[in-house]
């Protein structure tokens, strides 16, 4: 592991605290002097590294687009059957919300829309992608209703949001990798023929 210099220490403690900061108030009600204020810094450092709260929310949106898109590429990419691709789906998700928490309920619920290329979010854009493109490999394999894949597709990640809320709500305390094999064998069946 790379040694962190104290420049890199002070960008990281400003991404970790804007990205928890965004998730906590939002990001519009989430200003410079609160960042500065929770991650210990000085403005200065701030526009030292970032030329705005816009440019620092898309870093951070980034990052996590592209964690995902890793994650489903090793995890959901590689398997061979629509269950197997539902079930590796199921994991990351709920592995990355025991893991860090924050960095998932940014791409739920907290990432600003117009600091975006488009309009759209994980959850419309590159994550509806990667789940309707499940959706159409079990149609593929005649495994899947045919059914608006869209909708199918909100059945694979509807359970999974709503999970990772009750979680962040305190209503689910055990790990929600205890209940991957369950919710993806609930959401299989909902979609299967």
């Amino acid at each position: 592991m790379a040694k962190q210099t104290p420049e890199t220490e002070i960008k990281q403690k400003i991404y970790l605290s804007a990205k928890k900061l965004f998730v906590e108030k939002g990001y519009h009600r989430t200003s410079i002097p609160d960042i500065v204020k929770d991650a210990g810094v000085s403005i200065g450092a701030i526009y030292h590294h970032f030329s705005s709260k816009e440019e620092l929310a898309r870093v951070i949106h980034e990052d996590a687009v592209d964690t995902f898109l890793h994650r489903y590429q090793v995890h959901v990419d590689s398997q061979e059957t629509a269950f197997e691709k539902i079930r590796g789906f199921v994991e990351i998700m709920f592995n990355w919300a025991d893991e860090d928490m924050i960095t998932v309920n940014y791409l739920l619920h907290a990432r600003p829309k117009e600091i975006l290329d488009c309009n759209f979010t994980i959850c419309t854009a590159e994550g509806l992608e990667a789940v309707k493109n499940i959706v159409k490999f079990g149609q593929k394999e005649g495994t899947f209703k045919d059914a608006d894949p869209i909708l199918l597709a909100s059945f694979i990640s509807g359970p999974i949001m709503r999970m990772i809320e009750l979680k962040t709500d305190g209503i689910i305390t055990q790990p929600l990798a205890d209940k991957i094999t369950d919710t993806s064998k609930l959401i299989f069946d909902a979609l299967k023929k």
